[in-house]
């Protein structure tokens, strides 16, 4: 154990402006770090090598000169006479306080720091997180610095996603969106997301940039009892071979059909009917879901069902009599899609009719990376991505994360300062 003592003098008025001033001029926190690390290489080569000049003992390993090494540390920059020791069994030449505390021979940047600065571009830009890095510790960081902390952070926690082993889940929901790519292109975004909905605890399942939804899905190894996205048919096709009954978002299936009639070039009040006439269907059979499993008149509830399915038959005939083809067509594949959550309430299982808890997480990453004057690259935007929602889906696993990347080159060293 190693204990490091310290005083600090000040004159004046003893308040707490006066001590925080002072203890930012004489650096304290870098100056223990630098006293700790001196006092450990010490005590390391002592261990390998002996007392210095010492003569007529014949020892594997012997000092070999120093060489200086500066490190950015959240403490700002800390710079060390760095001893270097010869081997006689291999013949090469080791700094042994690098290997004591597994720093790799040519790394400059503190594995903490790294982290931080990844975590601090999930909130903002990288501009902005360079500012805020540097008032809140004594560290110096450039946006490009920031920038390979997010490469290298996003990555390994991609890793750590992908190396979990599969387990399955009662729901999953899926969701894409779009945002600025390089070159005038736009960058694809695919999530699946899974929910425990016992314990309420949200898992990232899948996350693919500029990829098919199929190879999407294929990151989450279980399977589903549910899947809920907004009906998109690639989108469906890929959750469905991951779930066992799906549910079209009820809100998106009315926004499509809106969009289908401005479409058709129909007049803002024949739009409004006919949305009218699907939302009070589907108001409908909720409200009798709601009423009904509660009072256990399932035979009732299937008798809405056959009710609600028969209306937007006709609903669809309708349109379709009506030169309306695209709107009709619509209606009547999305259908079944529409009132799966009456089907599995009469097997007592409540389900979700939107698919709101992925439109959430997808309100966090637009609110990170869609501004008109953000352009991202494939695999930029892919690890900036790995490490926000890591830390939005799940606060206690993105922590696991956290601690298996800094014990990665884990030290033994305990300190204790006074």
């Amino acid at each position: 154990m190693i204990s490091v003592q310290t005083q600090i003098e000040i004159t004046g008025d003893l308040n707490l402006a006066s001590i925080s001033q002072k203890i930012n001029e004489v650096n304290i926190p870098k100056e223990i770090l630098t006293s700790v690390l001196v006092k450990l290489q010490n005590e390391i080569v002592l261990d390998l090598c002996g007392p210095k000049y010492l003569r007529g003992e014949d020892r594997q390993f012997k000092r070999a000169g120093t060489t200086d090494r500066t490190f950015r540390t959240r403490h700002g920059k800390v710079s060390l006479r760095l001893t270097k020791v010869y081997s006689k069994e291999s013949g090469g030449i080791m700094r042994p306080l690098l290997l004591y505390v597994g720093v790799e021979p040519r790394k400059r940047i503190v594995e903490d720091l790294v982290l931080e600065c990844a975590e601090a571009a999930t909130y903002m830009t990288y501009r902005d997180s360079k500012t805020v890095i540097e008032n809140l510790t004594w560290a110096e960081v450039s946006r490009c610095r920031i920038h390979e902390c997010v490469q290298k952070v996003g990555a390994f926690m991609n890793g750590e996603r992908l190396k979990t082993p599969a387990k399955d889940h009662v729901l999953i929901e899926g969701d894409g969106t779009k945002c600025h790519g390089l070159y005038g292109k736009k960058n694809e975004v695919n999530v699946i997301l899974g929910k425990d909905q016992k314990s309420g605890e949200k898992c990232l399942l899948g996350l693919g940039v500029n990829e098919e939804w199929k190879k999407t899905a294929e990151q989450f190894k279980g399977k589903a009892d549910l899947a809920v996205s907004d009906n998109e048919p690639s989108l469906r096709i890929a959750l469905l071979k991951k779930a066992d009954t799906y549910q079209a978002c009820v809100r998106h299936c009315v926004g499509d059909v809106r969009f289908y009639l401005w479409s058709a070039g129909l007049p803002k009040e024949q739009r409004k009917e006919i949305t009218n006439k699907l939302v009070a269907i589907l108001e409908m059979l909720r409200n009798s879901v709601r009423k009904h499993f509660v009072d256990k008149d399932f035979e009732r509830l299937k008798w809405r069902i056959d009710w609600a399915l028969s209306e937007l038959n006709v609903l669809s005939m309708g349109l379709v009599e009506d030169g309306l083809d695209m709107v009709g067509r619509f209606i009547r594949n999305s259908a079944n899609y529409m009132v799966k959550f009456a089907k599995l309430a009469v097997k007592e299982v409540l389900v979700p009719i939107t698919n709101n808890l992925v439109e959430r997480l997808m309100g966090e990453i637009a609110k990170r990376i869609k501004n008109k004057w953000m352009y991202w690259s494939t695999g930029g935007l892919l690890n900036l991505l790995n490490i926000l929602l890591a830390r939005y889906c799940n606060r206690r696993v993105y922590g696991e994360m956290k601690e298996r990347y800094l014990s990665r080159n884990k030290t033994i060293i305990k300190i204790a300062v006074t």
